[in-house]
């Protein structure tokens, strides 16, 4: 399914059904894709607050950050 940002915005909850339901659901402005849908499936997502500066540490990005790191970018060292 294809739709307008601007049409989108009534209808997220049907969209949201739609993604977990399976179907792909594309936002589009301006005649052009700019995000698109897609459910998270419980084997990919862990609740939980993301460590800080988790950008950009490759694949164990959710895994806390060690001490030493954190004290590099708060100055304690």
């Amino acid at each position: 399914m294809r739709i307008s940002v601007e049409a989108a915005g009534g209808r997220l909850p049907q969209l949201i059904e739609a993604a977990a339901q399976g179907e792909d659901v594309i936002l589009s402005q301006a005649d052009r894709p700019v995000a698109r849908i897609v459910p998270i499936t419980t084997s990919s997502f862990r609740v939980g607050i993301l460590p800080p500066l988790a950008l950009g540490r490759g694949p164990d990005w959710l895994e806390p950050i060690p001490e030493d790191e954190i004290a590099l970018w708060e100055g304690d060292l």
